[in-house]
């Protein structure tokens, strides 16, 4: 489960970054429920100073954070043309 300090969640989901999986669990869009908990953590470790980056981690986090920016930014759009498509119809 993820977990977020006050006020978190709330930014998260004004940036579109949270969504639910098909089992309603909260995830990081564009991820798994395995990779969005392993995600929080290495973010944890990695702001606290203790993340191990040559194991592999740091390459790894990577490749999530641009998996999941590139799914968070489709969301933008899809919003954004959403919001747009009414005023083109008129």
């Amino acid at each position: 489960m993820l977990e977020f300090q006050p006020g978190a969640r709330a930014y998260l989901s004004e940036i579109r970054a949270l969504s639910t999986d098909q089992d309603d669990n909260e995830v990081f869009v564009g991820m798994t429920v395995k990779e969005s908990l392993w995600y929080q953590s290495y973010l944890e470790e990695s702001f606290s100073g203790t993340a191990d980056r040559c194991d592999g981690s740091q390459e790894k986090y990577l490749a999530l954070h641009d998996k999941h920016e590139e799914a968070r930014r489709t969301v933008l759009a899809g919003e954004s043309l959403m919001r747009a498509q009414p005023a083109a119809a008129q």
